[in-house]
């Protein structure tokens, strides 16, 4: 019988942060909403002018697919210190002790903690996101209800909010698929360090970067490391005709999709030798992670 499901509700036992960070993300989000500081008032009260005629479902995608920015920026974060943390902390605490005592494996523990950094904490993300668009749109449909007619019918346009969950579905997906060698080097890190270990994860890659610019006075690795970051927007999203993908709002630049699919390159992505040279790393690197767990029981 696999234990991955209890090992993965373990993990929510034992990490408030990933309730509190979406609950702190999502009060910034309405309280900016209620003053008034949100993007999305901003660009909303254009959409009925005469020169964005026949753009509202381009325009509310945008505006839409932005609002959960603050929720994948505040992801990342969590989920690189909670991958950082999570082979070490039971080393720390010895608590390790108790769990190998446990008929668990440590493969299902490692690939626990993999699944919750890259499945469940995205859905609850992703939902958390969702919801938070739904506060936001209300909010600020009452407001401006007053100021433009059919505000509603504008700000609830069901294609419009049907496109933004796919787009940003997708790209959640795109993106943790091309960082898993990243978030498997974090969980590598974890399981050997024996104290600092943000160091142990930062200091390597750095190190030859800077042993080959000294040596070789190139820039392959940086190149590869910059790909591994910054790869996947252009692999997954298409650039043809990118500037029609955006309108000017009181001088700012909105996002824009005309439709889902002209932006999206599924294609392009799942053919990319990057994505599986990355994907057979991360096994590497979490296969590697798996053995150091079984024989290391303590800092």
């Amino acid at each position: 019988m696999s234990h991955l499901p209890l090992l993965v509700r373990r993990e929510f036992w034992e990490h408030r942060s990933f309730f509190i960070t979406p609950a702190i993300v999502a009060a910034i989000m309405i309280f900016a909403a209620l003053i008034n500081h949100l993007e999305f008032g901003r660009a909303s009260i254009h959409l009925l002018e005469p020169e964005y005629a026949g753009k509202h479902y381009s325009i509310m995608t945008g505006i839409l697919a932005g609002l959960a920015l603050p929720y994948m920026i505040a992801m990342g974060f969590l989920i690189v210190f909670y991958l950082l943390d999570s082979l070490y902390a039971d080393r720390k605490d010895r608590s390790v002790l108790f769990w190998k005592s446990l008929p668990v494996s440590d493969t299902e523990t490692v690939l626990s903690k993999l699944i919750v950094a890259g499945v469940v904490l995205p859905a609850v993300i992703l939902v958390a996101a969702f919801v938070t668009s739904i506060i936001c749109a209300l909010i600020e449909s009452v407001r401006l209800s007053g100021m433009i007619e059919n505000v509603w019918r504008v700000i609830w346009l069901p294609p419009a909010w049907f496109s933004a969950q796919i787009l940003l579905l997708y790209c959640f997906v795109v993106m943790i698929l091309w960082y898993l060698p990243i978030l498997a080097w974090l969980m590598l890190a974890s399981a050997w360090a024996r104290r600092a270990v943000i160091l142990w994860a930062i200091l390597p890659p750095l190190m030859l970067v800077l042993l080959e610019d000294f040596a070789f006075n190139t820039n392959y690795v940086a190149n590869m490391l910059r790909d591994r970051f910054l790869g996947w927007f252009e692999l997954a999203i298409r650039h043809d005709g990118i500037s029609e993908h955006f309108m000017m709002i009181d001088g700012e630049r909105i996002p824009m999709t005309g439709r889902i699919g002209d932006a999206l390159d599924p294609g392009s992505f799942f053919s990319s030798p990057g994505l599986w040279i990355g994907l057979v790393v991360a096994a590497v690197f979490l296969w590697g992670a798996i053995l150091l767990r079984r024989r290391r029981s303590e800092t």
